[in-house]
């Protein structure tokens, strides 16, 4: 019965999510990512391009520039979307390019300014000092870069408090990952050392830009993945969840308690004795109040019940709120909409609940289900404290998620009416900072 198959992980233990490997368990990963389909024809474009600098001196730098700016923000984005679970390019979607990524460059650029300053006037003072903020820069830009994809604030990424904060996250392995960085920049030269004998001199500046790429967005996975692997110390919420890893599931027992029950309520429900599995399921839904796998059977089971019962609408009021508890923020969208298709008019009885469910609409970028679960949010829970939060969600689903900047216009001006002060506030007229400039004009 498809609509009582539970997944077979329910037990307390494999409840928690699947383990990540290493990142040093998955180097191999990491070289074949630019030779994936898309970022291997962006690849091959860039180093085309890269005929352009023949051209005359102005024409030479643009180009240049465009070269550089092309490789960094697709450096960004991969590092960006491996941080939050996705990490094949196949899985990249327009619904998740965040607008930010675009002037993460400019920014890096600025912090290396800020370090080349700062190395240049201590290594004047004396020679010593100018060689340890060399090696100190060195060891920082990794964190800056986390900062950077996580924040894109250039205050926060020179912050030496935020930077430290996320070196003592990752722990012991930062300092690993910083070997790895250096040793692939040290491949750089190494391979176009091996690829010039049998380059032909025509083909030598693509060659070399076709390398230098390669070895970024090597990089770029590779960080990326690190802050994937430490997503709970640095406070990152995932798009993708991590898949459990192929001899954990091996060694996992062939039936768990959740299975064995699972099995029991099936084979009510498929002898016709519906009543009979309701009553099973939710006593056991009774005793394991908290229990994820006992209230994910019984609100399966409740699917096939009688709406004009309401047991499935009032078991859905506190499920929800479990299922975002334990982070299980895809499997409350999806509980949420399968009663939906039941029950049309069901509603959450609590403003958190739909904020945060909104909230894991945002985090997979779809922004209509987001709009839809906050539709009328200020009218069902009149004077919450989650208005603003909900007001700038919406906004941000209308302008970054649907492109939609004039719509959120009237939101947006019913926040600075009505909560001037509010962070949220400040946040909204940010994202709509292009609309309130041509309104003020």
């Amino acid at each position: 019965m498809a609509a009582l198959s539970a997944p077979a992980s329910l037990s307390d233990d494999d409840e928690r999510p699947a383990a990540i490997a290493p990142f040093w368990q998955r180097l191999n990963n990491f070289f074949l990512f630019p030779f994936q389909v898309e970022p291997l024809i962006f690849m091959t474009l860039l180093a085309l391009g890269s005929f352009g600098l023949f051209l005359p001196w102005v024409a030479r730098i643009l180009i240049a520039i465009g070269l550089l700016l092309g490789a960094s923000r697709y450096a960004f984005k991969v590092a960006a979307l491996a941080s939050r679970g996705v990490l094949h390019s196949r899985d990249y979607t327009n619904a998740l390019n965040d607008p930010d990524w675009k002037v993460l460059p400019w920014k890096f650029f600025a912090v290396l300014l800020v370090h080349g300053l700062v190395i240049g006037f201590l290594g004047s003072q004396n020679e010593w000092l100018g060689l340890l903020a060399s090696l100190v820069s060195s060891l920082l830009l990794p964190a800056t870069l986390m900062v950077l994809i996580q924040s894109a604030s250039l205050r926060a990424a020179l912050n030496p408090f935020e930077l430290l904060g996320t070196m003592t996250d990752i722990g012991a392995q930062y300092l690993l990952l910083c070997l790895f960085l250096f040793l692939l920049q040290a491949g750089f030269p190494k391979a176009v050392e091996l690829l010039l004998p049998i380059t032909p001199g025509w083909l030598l500046l693509p060659m070399l830009t076709f390398c230098a790429v390669y070895f970024l967005w090597v990089m770029a996975a590779l960080i990326g993945y690190v802050m994937y692997q430490h997503h709970g110390s640095l406070d990152i919420d995932l798009l993708r969840e991590p898949e459990p890893d192929a001899a954990a599931v091996a060694a996992r027992p062939v039936k768990t308690e959740a299975q064995v029950r699972d099995a029991e309520v099936a084979e009510l429900v498929q002898k016709g004795d519906l009543n009979g599995a309701i009553a099973q399921a939710r006593e056991w839904a009774r005793v394991g109040f908290d229990n994820v796998s006992d209230q994910r059977r019984y609100h399966r089971v409740l699917l096939l019940d009688d709406v004009h019962s309401g047991r499935l609408r009032d078991h859905t009021q506190r499920y929800l709120p479990l299922l975002l508890i334990r982070k299980l923020g895809p499997e409350a969208l999806e509980a949420h909409a399968a009663v939906l298709k039941r029950i049309p008019d069901f509603a959450i009885d609590k403003a958190d609940t739909t904020l945060a469910l909104a909230e894991q609409a945002w985090k997979r970028m779809d922004a209509k289900q987001t709009i839809a679960l906050l539709r009328g949010f200020d009218r069902h829970y009149p004077g919450v404290v989650e208005i603003p939060r909900a007001y700038e969600l919406i906004i941000r689903a209308l302008k970054q998620g649907l492109g939609k900047g004039d719509k959120a216009m009237p939101v947006m001006q019913a926040m600075q009416r009505r909560y001037p002060d509010h962070p949220s506030t400040q946040e909204a007229a940010w994202v709509l900072r292009d609309e309130l400039e041509k309104l003020s004009s």
